[in-house]
């Protein structure tokens, strides 16, 4: 086709009309003085410029009250007079429509296509109701406002408006902020009703979140974008509108997923508010369901928000200099994961066996097998023992979607919220390091290798969960092998990364190395004595998953030597990384000896180095508590090598090894408590028979405390020990044959209970040899104390009293003088108490504290908690709902959702139960008139709500002539309502199938009762939410001697009773049983009927004894109480031969 001629170039003529741009014409204005003038500037007028000047004005004047220029209230007092001018007369035909003028200025606009007079009404309306929501007094005006706002023709406005194309920002942001004021007003009064109009107020709202700012820099918080108007109207619906609304809200996942898109791009001001709302209206709100928490707490939604770590915009919540203590967006995003992540309320985490994997049953053993008796083919015969080694499938598997997008390694805080996810759900350890093939752990110094360290080592200082995970004790077959071992050492940590990080230079990476060995071992040790603790057999599956085990973790450690290997090219001024090196050889040598005794190590030359080193510190700092820590360590692993030689003398050491260990744990304590050097000691002592090896034998503890009481000690006292040691260690038999004769000398019988030391023989032995050798006056001035506080010791802790007094003997024979024979006497000290018997008095005397707050019943030997009426009341009085009078004038002025779903139709329904006969027949007439105007309205659920009004005005026709209606019927209709309301409701169906079942209602029976405990419910798994809604009923239905007559009629109490024997019942629907329990002792001979048609008082006992929980035994003991505190005391003893009253004294 030929290209079509041109015509000229000078424009004159075009082939096409061209678009031209919206052009913003500056609206004109003027000064407002009084409300008529206002009156006339709002005045509708076709002439929309006309219309625009009016609307800027009143913009004008309400900016002024806004910023707070009219100090006198002048304007505010022309705002007043407005409203007050153009308040519409309420008619009982009409609906009354607010500021009529303006809402038809805005119609004419929309049909004409005015965008400018469009914007200008949606910006007046939404600063008026700014201003209106300041002040108390305006509330009223403002609520008829918004009233108006959702009426049919106005929704359609406020639709268009929202629709606008998505350049026109002007239009949509107004409109937004109009909406947001409206749900607020008054604490969101008007929320409900706003979300009902949905189809037009939420319209377009996931596009109109994702227009977002798109210039440089930060957003202006006084110019908000779309996306900013947008969330602020969906995060204040949520705050405000009730749990159904919110679920269906909630449930949208366009709105979700627009919400979270660009959240990484928002200013920090609407990141907080995001998280803060989502946190307080969502996560911490325990009556949304948490199915719904899920739709919005996706994975998704999580991976969107951990993309706020290392947020750049960031800055604080406001302007203010005093705001800039409050966190970072970073630290608020972090905050929010981790209680959405790690709380169970929140709906992400579900519950989970620890390190039992999903599917499996942890008490099912195959046949043929049993704990207590020789196995046959043991472990293996477990079929799914063996089956984890590659993947583990769990229960969390958003959470394990999740996580595996995080970055611990580069930051701090994602390393902190996937530590915190694995110790609330352990069972993703296991699954995380399987899945993740890319971490590894070969030693590099960078960054990225510091981190995944950091990671590593606090997920083995994770704890392991109570019982590996299982609900109620141990199971009866151990966890899969494979996941404990993943969970005690992780897959990245392979022998040849960890003997590299051993052997490397730097220090990082040879005490991280050596740090999360030590970390291994101590969680391997206590998950040894946790299978010790499921089973004590030694031929159990229990035992043998702990054989498997220790034998599987032989192959994921380095072998000791190279351990010892790094320990000994360690710089003896490095003084840190040795006490840990040390630390880790011991850990070998106690948890897994087999595996430490392989190689041969030499403790004996490191041992000396350390203790020159520890002699030759004089400072009491850090390095001498690190040298006394290593010290303790190389001293503990000597008690591992056989060829050690304790009593030996080097040849650069003046005494000998046990003599200079004791010499330092006398000298040199720090202020740590020397345990381990102590225990080496004592064990050393006991070995080589120094002492007597008896359980009631206070071993060394005599001689170190007499020698700490001396002070300084000379030289020649510590020569003469160390001689005294290594005569007895050499020939123990010798001095154990001496302390025979000199019990039959001293006719003392030998018994178990006599307790003799061979080292204080060898004393008396050495004694005359110590004299003869000439030692200054001020020596033995000393030795003689120390002989003296030695018996003075030995006496408290226990040893022979006759033996002793021989021992005295022989030491006065041996010093020869008669004046050191003078000063030789046996003080009184202190009783020793054995360190068991400290602890045990310590744990009697927290008992006794404890049992302050509990008393123990004396038949089960169990302790309760003791609750007190007040108490009780607390817990499980519930307050009666109640009408008043007025509610017979307040409905008419209410539209039909209003009347439904805000109480005024249930509030006209109690007032059937009013004492007076002229009330409820009022009532009566109002009730037909409602459900006239809910039949005639548009309201979704208006045929099932007239349904029910008009069989309720059936029933109740004749009854209440004589008297009031049953409170059953009232309670019903109320209750029957709420299930109306939302049609997701559980027993949505079975409701209408009754309502459609006849059109009067029997007086003397209980809806529903029948249909929910005898019948299997309508959708599944939803049995326990219809005896929920059930309990509810029965309890606000029970107020009147009459109510418990009915009650016992149709035997509710029995088959409430029996409903709790229901193993899987939750604790929720136990109390509500008891509730109902507790109404009927407020009741006039409730307490009577319940103890003697029903056994209440027998019910509560048993259910006492099987709870094991102590305050909810005190809550069944308390209402025991409580049923024999209200009933007739005198005819009850008689009846129950004072049964009754003996269980509530229990």
């Amino acid at each position: 086709m030929a290209k079509r001629k041109s015509f000229g170039g000078d424009g004159s003529r075009l082939g096409k009309k061209q678009k031209t741009a919206h052009v913003h014409e500056p609206p004109t204005s003027e000064e407002v003085y009084t409300g008529r003038q206002l009156r006339q500037l709002l005045a509708f007028e076709q002439d929309l410029r006309k219309a625009r000047h009016g609307l800027q004005s009143f913009k004008n004047l309400l900016d002024s009250i806004v910023n707070d220029e009219d100090e006198n209230s002048e304007k505010r007092r022309i705002l007043l007079e407005y409203l007050e001018s153009v308040k519409p007369r309420e008619k009982d035909d009409e609906v009354p429509v607010y500021l009529p003028d303006i809402f038809e200025t805005w119609g004419m606009a929309s049909q004409l296509n005015n965008e400018d007079v469009m914007s200008a009404v949606a910006v007046v309306l939404a600063l008026l109701l700014k201003v209106i929501s300041g002040n108390v007094d305006l509330v009223p005006y403002g609520l008829g406002i918004c009233r108006t706002l959702v009426q049919k023709r106005q929704q359609e406005l406020v639709s268009k408006n929202l629709s606008a194309d998505k350049g026109k920002d002007f239009i949509i942001s107004p409109t937004l902020r109009l909406l947001r004021e409206a749900v607020c007003l008054d604490g969101g009064a008007l929320a409900a009703p706003i979300f009902r109009a949905r189809n037009h107020t939420f319209k377009s709202l996931a596009r109109n979140m994702g227009l977002r700012y798109l210039g440089q820099g930060i957003e202006d918080p006084k110019r908000p974008s779309v996306r900013t108007n947008a969330i602020r109207f969906l995060l204040s619906s949520l705050r405000l509108l009730h749990v159904e609304a919110k679920r269906d809200l909630l449930s949208q996942k366009d709105i979700v997923a627009a919400l979270m898109r660009h959240i990484r791009e928002d200013p920090p001001s609407l990141i907080y508010e995001i998280l803060d709302t989502l946190k307080a209206s969502v996560i911490l709100d325990k009556k949304l369901p948490k199915d719904i928490k899920i739709r919005i707490l996706n994975s998704h939604s999580l991976t969107r928000i951990a993309s706020l770590y290392g947020y750049s915009q960031d800055s604080p919540r406001s302007g203010d200099e005093s705001d800039s203590d409050h966190p970072s967006v970073e630290e608020s995003a972090h905050a929010f994961l981790i209680a959405a992540c790690t709380d169970p309320d929140a709906g992400i985490r579900r519950s989970e066996h620890g390190y039992y994997p999903d599917g499996v049953d942890a008490d099912a053993i195959p046949l043929g097998l049993n704990d207590g008796q020789p196995m046959d083919f043991g472990i293996d015969s477990i079929p799914w023992m063996s089956k984890f080694e590659d993947d583990v499938p769990v229960r969390n598997t958003l959470l394990a979607e999740f996580i595996q997008t995080l970055r611990p390694w580069s930051s701090t805080k994602q390393s902190e919220l996937l530590v915190a996810i694995f110790e609330a759900s352990p069972e993703l350890i296991a699954h995380y390091f399987c899945h993740k093939k890319s971490f590894a752990f070969d030693p590099k110094l960078s960054a990225t290798w510091i981190g995944y360290a950091a990671l590593l080592y606090s997920v083995v200082q994770l704890p392991i969960p109570s019982w590996f995970g299982h609900t109620q004790g141990y199971a009866r077959v151990p966890p899969p092998i494979s996941i404990v071992l993943e969970n005690i050492i992780p897959l990245p940590m392979t022998p040849k990364a960890i003997t590299r990080c051993l052997s490397n230079n730097s220090k990082i990476a040879s005490f991280y190395g050596i740090r999360l060995l030590t970390l291994t071992l101590q969680k391997l040790e206590q998950a040894l004595q946790m299978h010790r603790e499921a089973s004590p057999l030694p031929d159990s599956l229990w035992a043998e998953a702990a054989r498997r085990l220790v034998d599987d973790f032989y192959g994921r450690i380095p072998d000791i030597k190279d351990v010892i290997n790094c320990y000994r090219a360690m710089a003896h001024d490095d003084l840190l990384q040795r006490q840990a090196a040390s630390r880790l050889l011991l850990l070998y040598y106690d948890v897994i000896p087999q595996f430490a005794l392989r190689a041969k190590f030499d403790v004996s030359p490191m041992l000396l180095a350390t203790i020159k080193k520890v002699e030759a510190t004089e400072e009491t700092g850090e390095d001498v508590v690190m040298a006394s820590l290593e010290l303790e360590n190389l001293c503990a692993i000597a008690k591992y090598s056989p060829n050690m030689r304790w009593f030996a003398r080097a040849s650069d050491m003046p005494h000998s090894l046990f003599t200079t260990l004791l010499r330092l744990s006398v000298e040199r304590t720090t202020e740590l408590s020397n345990e381990k050097l102590s225990n080496v000691l004592h064990w050393v002592a006991n070995e080589h028979q120094l002492v007597e090896s008896r359980p009631q034998s206070p071993g060394l503890y005599p001689l170190i405390a007499a020698l700490k009481d001396l002070g300084t000690i000379d030289s020649e006292i510590w020569t003469f020990i160390d001689n005294c040691v290594e005569r007895c260690a050499r020939t123990p038999l010798k001095y154990l044959e001496m302390i025979e004769e000199q019990l039959e000398k001293a006719e003392v019988p030998e018994d178990d209970d006599t307790i003799a030391y061979p080292l204080m023989m060898t004393i008396a032995e050495q004694i005359p040899y110590l004299t003869s050798s000439s030692p200054s006056k001020t020596t033995l001035k000393q030795f003689v104390k120390l002989l003296s506080e030695y018996i003075g010791y030995s006496q408290a802790a226990g040893v022979s009293k006759p033996f002793l007094n021989t021992l005295k003997e022989l030491f006065a024979t041996g010093l020869g003088d008669r004046k050191l024979r003078a000063k030789l006497h046996v003080p009184d000290r202190p009783k020793y108490m054995p360190e068991a018997q400290v602890d045990d008095y310590d744990h009697g005397a927290a008992a006794a504290r404890h049992r302050g707050s509990e008393v123990v019943d004396g038949a089960a030997g169990i302790s309760s908690h003791l609750i007190s009426p007040q108490d009780l009341e607390q817990r499980l009085s519930v307050p009666i709902a109640t009408s008043k009078d007025s509610s017979l004038s307040r409905w008419s002025s209410k539209t039909p959702e209003e009347l439904v779903e805000e109480g005024h139709a249930a509030s006209l329904i109690r007032l059937l139960s009013s004492e007076h006969a002229s009330i409820r027949k009022e009532a009566l007439v109002s009730i037909v008139k409602v459900a006239a105007n809910i039949k005639d309205s548009t309201y979704e659920n208006s045929e099932q709500v007239w349904l029910l009004l008009m069989e309720l005005v059936e029933s109740a026709r004749s009854p209440i002539a004589d008297g009031p209606l049953p409170n059953m019927m009232v309670a019903f209709a109320c209750k029957a309502l709420e299930i109306l309301m939302n049609p997701l409701h559980c027993l949505y169906e079975k409701l209408n199938v009754f309502l459609t079942s006849g059109p009067v209602w029997p007086l003397d029976r209980i809806p529903l009762m029948q249909n929910i405990l005898q019948e299997g419910p309508t959708e599944d798994s939803a049995f326990y939410s219809e005896v929920s809604w059930l309990l509810g009923f029965l309890l606000e239905s029970l107020r009147t001697p009459a109510d418990v007559a009915l009650f016992h009629k149709r035997k509710v109490f029995e088959r409430l009773f029996a409903l709790t024997c229901n193993p899987f019942m939750g604790p929720n629907l136990r109390t509500q049983v008891l509730r109902i329990v507790y109404r009927t002792t407020g009741i006039e001979g409730g307490s009577d009927t319940l103890i003697t048609r029903f056994g209440a008082a027998s019910w509560l006992a048993a259910q006492r004894d099987a709870a094991t929980d102590a305050v909810e035994r005190g809550v069944y003991q308390a209402l025991i109480r409580k049923l024999w505190a209200t009933c007739d005391q005198e005819r009850i003893a008689a009846w129950s031969k004072g049964g009754v009253e003996r269980l509530a004294q229990q």
